[in-house]
């Protein structure tokens, strides 16, 4: 049985990751921040190690006969996370302290979770760090799998909490069309991908949507009744700077948010459920 250990494994989609870990037979084990942590995946497994990911050469021996490294780790880009580490710090340094320590373990494959087109828009930092490590894990010499969607679905959900107070906005025209996927579908692409190697591997929803539909699949999940009012791109664009000299992780957000408002974001469509399936269930629980 291969064991694979797994950084990242609270967050949404890493949850998902180790449920799918779990059910095709790995052996697994989580790194966590704190026992707290640890015990809140407990109905996934029992078996967790404590670290702090900045501080991994604390560490030395977290990785020892481990076969596989699956690191979902990121920073939130929604704007209800208050962290302080930056998105370098995380996208970044602690995925290259965590292969650091996997090249001197042996560790055969390591699987990071990236984003699409990360290569495209250098000028962000939450694409350009995204785009640095995946190249960094390409020159290694371990086995890779990169894993790029667009989005995925748990990103939304800020915006429930938005259509129930009825704050739920367009920016800009909302024209622009993408293709997030459920973060169960990713996590068993993620899981696959240990089977492939050395892959990049790009992975929307089944389904493609614009921007303003995304928005329109929440009100009307939640109160159809109340209207989703419209902020034109421009004015975000001016305020910008000003956000930026209160909080340069806040400007990166919305730098981010500003970008993805502009294009086209489409993946392989690779999932199975649907934006609609994924708003239902959530309000439904």
């Amino acid at each position: 049985m291969k064991k694979v250990i797994i950084f990242g494994a609270t967050g949404n989609l890493g949850k998902e990751i180790a449920k799918e870990l779990v059910k095709q037979g790995y052996d697994l084990t989580v790194v966590v921040r704190n026992e707290a942590k640890g015990k809140s995946l407990s109905d996934i497994t029992s078996k967790y190690i404590v670290a702090d990911v900045f501080h991994l050469s604390n560490h030395e021996n977290i990785l020892d006969k481990q076969d596989i490294i699956i690191s979902a780790l990121g920073k939130s880009v929604s704007p209800n996370d208050q962290s302080k580490p930056t998105f370098k710090e995380v996208d970044y340094t602690a995925n290259e302290g965590i292969l650091n320590l996997a090249t001197k373990a042996g560790v055969k494959k390591f699987i990071y979770v990236s984003a699409f087109h990360s290569e495209k828009y250098l000028h962000l930092e939450y694409f350009k760090v995204h785009h640095d490590f995946s190249e960094l894990l390409k020159q290694s010499g371990i086995d890779y799998s990169i894993i790029k969607p667009p989005a995925i679905f748990s990103a939304f959900i800020d915006m429930i909490e938005m259509a129930k107070k009825g704050q739920l906005v367009h920016i800009g025209k909302g024209d622009k069309k993408t293709n997030p996927i459920y973060e169960g579908d990713l996590a068993k692409i993620t899981v696959d991908a240990i089977h492939k190697q050395n892959s990049v591997i790009e992975a929307g929803g089944k389904n493609i949507y614009t921007r303003k539909e995304l928005n329109e699949i929440v009100q009307k999940g939640i109160d159809n009744k109340k209207s989703i009012k419209t902020v034109p791109l421009g004015l975000i664009k001016m305020a910008l700077p000003m956000i930026k000299l209160f909080s340069k992780n806040m400007y990166d957000k919305f730098a981010f948010y500003i970008e993805v408002m502009q294009h086209d974001t489409i993946a392989p469509q690779l999932g199975m459920m649907s934006f609609e399936e994924y708003i239902k269930m959530k309000v439904n629980g």
